[in-house]
């Protein structure tokens, strides 16, 4: 029997069956007379055309009516199955799924998630907690942080013997990634506002522009101070200065509830999901933190699911499996990537990477362009792209270790391990 995995985090939700590459897409969805489209055609058009558009399906799973009447979808239900099932015809419309849910979830909604599973059809063939999953690798105990679209949910995971459990979770709504780009992007009008008399959150095109954008923006802001920037308006291009500082004065009080949490746990190391690199922009206290790997859970119960299965009986939300210790992390990220091969060029990783795709390909470039290039860099174990304004998919692996490779559109860059380069 096929099987895949499925984790439920609605900044991007991933899909991975076991022959097959991970799918990736967040929870918005736009609807017209046509049908449903989700993920990310339809964030491209969530701000430029929001009366049709919708991304709280997930956090608030449910059966209630819509305020608005849509042809295709009555509720949240209908609009998360059409998610569901796009991301399963991805997959490779797999006969089995593991789900990996968040704490945010109630029983109801788990219970509304298996039935879409079924509905597919698929079985479900287990319910793992997230940040159980996420913590799998990890050599102790650990502290998961889970930024979704408009919540986060923190996880302390200890290790007992050959055992891993859930012993403490809350959910804190008040902090989510869009809450984060909300925020950031009122300070960007006010700054507007000030230098040019124009508020970009009043023209619909301006608006959607400044939401594209900000998940480079806030990325280099992972690593520089203050950036700057243009935006496209009717009065023509309007430059500004983005600033780390004030957008964290900005979101201290957001952060306060999750800072006394962490902070009563001082004890265990903080490991962030992918997805929560915006707090290395906008929280001093998580810059040295792990950060997992792009779908790092999704694969690690996809390659151990075997025995990971063996001892879940039922269908109901696991928080507690029999596993190794963090030797399997080890041995996954035992070797790190140094270079990223570049034609007949290693160019080395030990600095931000920056690239353009020219007429013959992608080249490296001397400087950051802040329009048609892009910027990788590597944090530990993991690549991350800071910055992509080339029109093109990249999809990076999940480990920086050699023989992985680097999707560019059509491209494709090799990660190689070069002694003493």
């Amino acid at each position: 029997m096929s099987l895949a995995v499925l984790e439920l985090n609605d900044q991007a939700l991933l899909i991975q069956a076991e022959e097959g590459e991970c799918h990736a897409e967040p929870g918005f969805a736009s609807l017209s007379l046509d049908g449903i489209e989700t993920g990310d055609g339809a964030r491209a058009s969530a701000w430029r055309q929001p009366q049709h558009s919708y991304n709280q399906y997930w956090a608030h799973l449910n059966q209630s009516p819509l305020a608005a009447a849509e042809k295709h979808a009555r509720h949240h239900a209908d609009i998360a199955f059409a998610q569901l099932r796009h991301l399963w015809q991805q997959a490779g419309r797999p006969e089995s799924l593991v789900l990996l849910a968040p704490g945010s979830f109630s029983d109801a909604q788990l219970s509304q998630v298996l039935g879409l599973v079924g509905a597919l059809p698929c079985a479900p063939a287990a319910v793992i907690d997230s940040g159980l999953a996420g913590c799998l690798g990890e050599d102790g105990d650990a502290l998961y942080v889970d930024v979704q679209l408009h919540q986060t949910v923190v996880t302390i995971c200890r290790r007992d013997g050959a055992g891993l459990r859930v012993e403490a979770q809350e959910t804190f709504p008040q902090f989510g990634a869009l809450q984060v780009h909300n925020t950031v992007a009122r300070h960007i009008s006010n700054l507007l506002i000030d230098s040019a008399r124009y508020d970009p959150l009043h023209a619909s095109d301006s608006e959607q522009e400044i939401f594209d954008r900000l998940p480079g923006w806030l990325a280099r802001l992972r690593n520089e101070t203050e950036l700057a920037s243009k935006l496209m308006t009717p009065k023509g291009e309007l430059p500004f200065i983005l600033r780390r500082n004030p957008v964290r004065r900005l979101l201290n009080e957001r952060l306060k509830s999750i800072r006394a949490f962490v902070s009563r746990h001082s004890d265990v190391d903080v490991l962030l999901s992918h997805p929560s690199l915006v707090l290395l922009a906008v929280a001093e206290e998580f810059e040295d933190a792990r950060v997992a790997g792009h779908a790092e859970a999704v694969q690690r119960v996809l390659s151990d699911h075997a025995s990971l299965l063996t001892g879940i009986d039922g269908l109901y939300r696991v928080q507690a499996l029999d596993v190794a210790g963090g030797e399997s992390r080890k041995r996954i990220n035992g070797r790190i990537a140094t270079h990223l091969l570049l034609g007949d060029r290693a160019v080395s990783l030990a600095h931000p990477v920056n690239l353009r795709v020219g007429p013959d390909g992608p080249e490296l470039l001397a400087e950051r362009l802040d329009a048609h290039g892009l910027t990788l860099v590597r944090r530990e174990h993991v690549l991350e792209l800071l910055h992509n304004e080339t029109g093109l998919v990249a999809r990076l692996p999940s480990q920086c270790v050699p023989g992985e490779s680097v999707r560019l559109g059509e491209h494709e860059l090799r990660l190689i391990e070069v002694h003493g380069g």
